[in-house]
């Protein structure tokens, strides 16, 4: 005869009490430790705000120690009331108009000049710059040629 032992049903029922008080109280410690964990990056963020915040301020004071300065007050007074101190001069710059007619001789030097231009400008640049735009900005390459 097989030997088969049951537990009282007051046993069985007890373990599974148990085991679903502690799966209970395991789901807590894990929700609680979830909310503990997005308390702390809700934190960190409000950090970030509060570090940025204070560059913004600080960034703002210093444009309003600008905007008293002596040095603002007297470009304003030149660049929009067209006061000027005596003894001193003032020189407007325009930007230089290509005549709209050009012969082929003029445009045959003007092409020229743009092309020495963008020279001057490759000579002045690093080698480094030279790599850079070769590598990761060739489509620049052309704009800067047409721009200068």
């Amino acid at each position: 005869m097989a030997y088969q032992h049951i537990e009282p049903i007051s046993k069985q029922l007890t373990i599974i009490v148990g085991l679903t008080v502690v799966g209970f109280m395991a789901f807590g410690l894990a929700l609680s430790f979830y909310r503990n964990v997005l308390f702390e990056q809700t934190l960190e963020d409000i950090r970030n705000q509060n570090t940025a915040l204070r560059r913004s301020i600080a960034a703002g004071y210093k444009e309003l120690d600008y905007y008293r300065s002596v040095q603002f007050k007297d470009k304003y007074a030149k660049e929009n009331l067209s006061m000027v101190k005596p003894g001193e001069k003032v020189l407007i710059i325009t930007e230089q108009q290509r005549p709209l007619d050009q012969t082929e001789s003029d445009q045959g030097s003007y092409s020229e000049e743009r092309e020495a231009a963008y020279m001057e400008l490759l000579r002045q640049m690093p080698v480094f710059e030279h790599w850079k735009l070769y590598f990761f900005h060739s489509d620049r390459i052309e704009e800067l040629k047409r721009a200068l």
